[in-house]
């Protein structure tokens, strides 16, 4: 019986050894194939009276049960591996016995002690077979981002990443790729996440695992939905998400937060609704689902038209939640964007201001996280491409370079992202779209603030179009107006996604250039100038006329001037440039 069992589930004649190495690489796609090869192994382990194999399909076992939040049942399997160990000690057998104690510690909310053990447990991976070393760095990886510790656990899945590629296996490879892909989903790296949790979902379709393809499919459904595009989160809610989901899966494959935003997203309020009705299933092992729902169901009383009961749900789960290290920032500005639109809807505009600017903090927190991300991301990817041998060394320069226009392209869409967010709390200059005087002041000081923390320059431009009162005296008011608006739209393509542009006032233009020192600044506005100079404009009697500017540049300095220093610096410059003769760029 025990027999045909092991030909059953591995079509061959296989022993407990090989069927616990199965089972151990297939816990991550197949809980239950694993589960029953873990079953096999130790049928035939016990019959063999193999205590070494026993051990490995008991830890095995434990392991599952700990992954399926089934915490009672993998204590039991674990304490019983520990007992047959001190009968036999095994060094392989204590490594894995060590990593599933820091999970079941884990497991138990005591996160420390689990960080503590993992971190011990990784510095023997040179010594330790890939698969197993993959598992701890993963293991690893998770608990320093419930700590918090980002920067730690974005090295910890970029070397799982490595490894899982290594070992061979794809179920692992698909796993690495998810567990990056959410990662850089939660700290807002949009366009890195999204080719990541791409390729796990495809990898997932092509093993077959219903799990895997739920894992993948419910991380590129937020991703999609942070980057806008609601109907294909929809349609991947339709496909891979609804239809593969079961009523009596554990908690670690429910998906009701992913489907309803994806419903709400499309307008579907009542099914929508239906899904947050059902009972919360809560995962220990991951972040809570609590901050989701009430955002979610905040936003769907205010589509009720029920705006009071919104703010008094979002206020309250602030109260309640704000120091939960569990909660990603991106729950908390979709609940302080809910609460200030609530709380203008109710006309109390104190609360309304006090949310939009919590939302404006939490939205530049986000931003600065993902260009670390994708700093780090960079480095790490470096670092392991200098691993090749020298005889690809033109090969790797052309990935590298790739991978830079790659980052690069993805800094320009995820500020494009914040930037149309941001267009809500009313910071655009509405005939030129570029940014207002009031932005300037509150991005423009989050700005040197960075460029002081991380120690380089940044540089202040102030444009003033010449001889902008004789354009409108002479060719009409609207003629003035698409000449400011063709500069705005030249100068909107000029700058850098990490630039700020501003239309400070009548015909004056404030550029914040960072990261770059006053020459660097003063070159590119010489081009912009150069560009907008050439430029010819038709009057109402079809005269061609041309614009100049003139401009003034300061820079930051190490003593840290002020964001109104530095533009009292560039309007001196800039009176300089006036009193030089116009068309001309001079530096304060």
């Amino acid at each position: 019986m025990l027999s045909a069992t092991a030909h059953l589930l591995a079509g061959e004649t296989l022993s407990a050894t090989a069927l616990n190495e199965r089972a151990f690489a297939g816990v991550l796609a197949d809980v239950a194939r694993a589960g029953e090869l873990a079953q096999a192994a130790l049928a035939l382990a016990q019959r063999d009276d193999d205590v070494v194999a026993q051990v490995r399909a008991r830890l095995t076992l434990a392991l599952i049960a700990l992954r399926e939040a089934e915490i009672g049942p993998g204590l039991v399997q674990m304490h019983e591996a520990e007992r047959l160990l001190a009968l036999k000690p095994d060094p392989r057998s204590q490594w894995i016995a060590q990593h599933v104690r820091a999970q079941s510690l884990r497991r138990q909310g005591r996160v420390d002690e689990a960080l503590a053990m993992l971190a011990e447990l990784h510095g023997h991976a040179a010594l330790r077979p890939v698969i197993d070393a993959f598992f701890t760095v993963t293991a690893l990886g998770i608990a320093q981002g419930l700590k918090g510790q980002h920067d730690e656990s974005l090295a910890s899945f970029y070397e799982a990443l490595k490894l899982a590629r290594r070992s061979g296996h794809v179920s692992v490879e698909v796993n690495a790729l998810n567990n990056l892909g959410s990662l850089q989903l939660d700290l807002y790296n949009l366009e890195d996440a999204r080719p990541l949790l791409e390729q796990c979902l495809a990898g997932a379709l092509q093993l077959g695992s219903r799990r895997q393809v739920i894992f993948a499919a419910g991380n590129l459904v937020q991703c999609l939905g942070a980057l806008g595009q609601a109907p294909q989160a929809l349609a991947l809610v339709r496909e891979h998400l609804i239809p593969l989901i079961r009523e009596d899966d554990g908690p670690t494959l429910q998906r009701d937060e992913e489907i309803a935003h994806a419903l709400i997203d499309n307008g579907l309020w009542d099914e929508a609704e239906a899904y947050l009705a059902r009972a919360p299933r809560r995962d220990v092992l991951t972040n809570t689902t609590t901050a989701c729902r009430a955002w979610l169901e905040a936003r769907i009383l205010l589509a009720r038209d029920r705006p009071g009961e919104a703010l008094a749900r979002s206020l309250q789960f602030q109260a309640d939640d704000d120091g939960d290290e569990s909660i990603v920032p991106i729950d908390r500005l979709h609940q302080a964007e809910i609460a200030a639109e609530a709380a203008r809807q109710v006309g109390d505009y104190r609360i309304a201001y006090e949310q939009k600017a919590r939302a404006y903090a939490i939205k530049d927190h986000l931003l600065g996280r993902a260009a670390k991300a994708r700093l780090i991301s960079l480095q790490i990817e470096h670092q392991l491409q200098r691993t090749l041998d020298e005889r690809d060394a033109a090969q790797q320069l052309a990935r590298r370079l790739e991978q830079t226009n790659a980052t690069l392209q993805a800094q320009v869409a995820a500020n494009e992202i914040l930037q149309r967010q941001l267009r809500s709390l009313a910071l655009e200059d509405p005939l030129t779209g570029l940014y207002n005087r009031r932005f300037l002041f509150q991005a423009g000081g989050a700005a040197l603030d960075q460029a002081r923390r991380q120690r380089h320059a940044l540089a202040v431009a102030l444009i003033d179009l010449d001889h902008f009162k004789a354009i409108n005296d002479r060719h009409g008011h609207d003629c003035g107006d698409r000449v400011l608006q063709a500069f705005a739209e030249l100068a909107r393509s000029t700058v850098r996604a990490s630039d700020i542009c501003c239309r400070y006032g009548g015909e004056e233009f404030v550029i914040v250039l960072a990261p770059s020192d006053a020459e660097t600044a003063a070159r590119r506005v010489r081009d912009l100038l150069a560009t907008f100079a050439a430029q010819h404009f038709a009057s109402p009697g079809g005269r061609p006329f041309a614009c100049s500017f003139s401009a003034g540049i300061s820079e930051s300095r190490a003593g840290g001037d002020g964001l109104a220093e530095l533009l009292r610096r560039a309007d001196q410059a800039l009176y300089r440039a006036k009193d030089a003769g116009r068309g001309r760029v001079e530096i304060g």
